[in-house]
């Protein structure tokens, strides 16, 4: 499907979009029918073509997929997630992603930041954002680096940057922990932490995480939570030891939901604005409002 094809892009306003967005919540995203809804308004299943690396044979079994190094097919994808970002980034008109991780849920967020960029990119002066609409990428692993590189469509690429960084270990608050080597220097409305995976072979003191009945525990957001903004977006795809974690650790007025049907966790930073730009960007992001909870 061609850019110009799609109808999504020939409203003449946002306003049709927003109208259809407001059917949906986070829960909706757990109903096999909505999310069928979703993909058809959005034309979004060009966005899962297959690729070579699709092909591979498994390894492992279903159990230990996420946790072998060695697997060489990418993991699936579920519509359900994939849709439910997508429809975080629009409904929140989402200027900077950071996600934790890179896949099938990186080209999803691009294509929403594209049709926010469609639609706002010129009409946006006065909101201090480097890169607007944009999605940044950390990937522990070459390989599925290259991976995604490849499923993003290159007329959504430019709302795209992927980085590699390793893994270290460390003690956050003498509890072990781990923390990506390299982040963007940016300051993200919303982030998905979905990585790093425990493919990791330091030791601290004897501990490793690469062993199978271990689970992944980032601490990266803790060291600058303070640099976060108001209205700042975080869902932690599973992962409910590293949600529980963050939670205990946070300091600053967050709000928590954990949807079990979704396997998801949800927070929110609902302080009040900064200032007259942080509140700039809360009016055209949310209405100043808090949005989900």
């Amino acid at each position: 499907m061609g850019i110009k094809q799609r109808k999504i892009l020939k409203f003449k306003n946002f306003k049709p979009i927003i109208n259809f967005l407001k059917r949906f919540n986070l829960k909706s995203f757990n109903d096999k029918q909505k999310v069928k809804d979703y993909l058809s308004f959005f034309e979004l299943s060009y966005l899962v073509r297959k690729i070579s690396e699709d092909n591979q044979p498994i390894k492992n079994p279903k159990f230990l997929r996420d946790i072998k190094e060695d697997e060489k097919r990418p993991a699936p994808y579920d519509f359900n997630d994939l849709c439910r970002l997508h429809w975080i980034v629009l409904s929140r008109k989402v200027f900077t992603t950071l996600e934790y991780s890179s896949g099938f849920s990186t080209t999803f967020i691009a294509d929403a930041c594209f049709i926010l960029s469609h639609y706002f990119n010129n009409i946006i002066n006065d909101i201090r954002v480097e890169k607007k609409f944009h999605i940044f990428s950390l990937e522990q692993s070459s390989k599925f680096l290259k991976i995604t590189k490849k499923r993003i469509p290159r007329f959504i690429s430019n709302h795209a940057t992927l980085i590699k960084s390793k893994i270290n270990v460390v003690k956050y608050q003498n509890k072990f922990a781990t923390t990506y080597s390299v982040i963007p220097d940016i300051s993200p409305d919303f982030i998905y932490l979905d990585g790093p995976s425990t493919f990791i072979k330091k030791r601290y003191k004897g501990f490793s995480f690469n062993n199978i009945s271990r689970f992944p525990m980032s601490s990266d957001l803790l060291h600058f939570e303070y640099f976060l903004e108001p209205g700042t977006f975080l869902l932690v795809d599973g992962r409910t030891a590293n949600a529980r974690f963050l939670k205990d650790h946070f300091k600053r007025k967050w709000k928590y939901y954990h949807d079990r049907k979704g396997d998801c966790h949800y927070f929110e930073l609902i302080e009040s604005s900064l200032g007259p730009y942080n509140k700039n960007k809360l009016d055209f992001c949310l209405k100043d409002k808090i949005k989900f909870f």
